[in-house]
């Protein structure tokens, strides 16, 4: 079957003298895992596609017995030269793309995810929101998406709640980004202890729900640069 979609490049690594291994976030197929033969070397240009975050239209065949696909056209979708521009924002997106790529499993479509992800890297790159808030955003749709939608009124929920009572800004903060909208989410403004006390709480929900959460690396930079002064 031959897919034409567009793709996310989650992450990339060599494969041999010449070769490259990919992993993309597709809109039609999920997470698929491709072999981009050659693309180290003079003559051949696909190398530049497969850098993380790449935002790429791609053409293969499918073929259900290789855990390696082929890629036979590949073309930007678009190029994000804004967010370049910014360490902050770089270092919020590559943890955005290391954990999406941790908790998607292969051939598994979630085009609403893809969907998402494509209008926060779209905000980092065009949009004046607050580059936390867009952060903390895509941890609760991620979350939603993948099936742990967040209730912060569950007080069953040992450890994964959050007292309006007693955290009652931070409460509405959430509750602004959960509701997904624009309007609210555009002028939320947060204090220093507003975003230890959403940074720490969406980093144990996520922790509970995806084991081995903890360990990714990027996210550790993440958290620090989310709760810096």
């Amino acid at each position: 079957m031959i897919v034409n979609t567009k793709a996310v490049v989650l992450k990339t690594f060599p494969y041999g003298d010449s070769s490259l291994i990919s992993r993309c976030f597709t809109l039609e197929s999920g997470k698929v895992s491709f072999i981009i033969k050659g693309a180290k070397s003079k003559k051949n240009a696909k190398a530049v596609y497969f850098q993380p975050l790449s935002y790429i239209d791609i053409i293969y065949k499918k073929n259900k017995n290789r855990d390696l696909q082929i890629i036979s056209k590949v073309n930007f979708s678009s190029i994000w030269s804004n967010i370049s521009l910014s360490l902050k924002k770089i270092t919020l997106l590559q943890s955005i793309i290391e954990m999406t790529d941790y908790v998607l499993e292969s051939d598994d479509p979630n085009p609403r995810l893809f969907n998402i992800l494509i209008n926060v890297i779209n905000y980092f790159e065009n949009s004046s929101l607050d580059s936390n808030v867009v952060f903390w955003f895509y941890e609760c749709a991620l979350l939603s998406e993948m099936g742990f939608a967040i209730d912060i009124n569950n007080k069953d929920a040992d450890g994964l709640n959050i007292s309006k009572k007693k955290y009652n800004k931070s409460y509405q903060i959430l509750n602004d980004i959960l509701s997904r909208d624009y309007k609210k989410i555009k002028n939320i403004k947060y204090s220093l202890k507003d975003k230890n006390i959403i940074s720490e709480y969406l980093f144990k929900q996520l922790s509970y729900h995806f084991e081995g959460f903890y360990k990714l690396k990027s996210f550790k930079v993440a958290k620090k640069i989310l709760t810096k002064n």
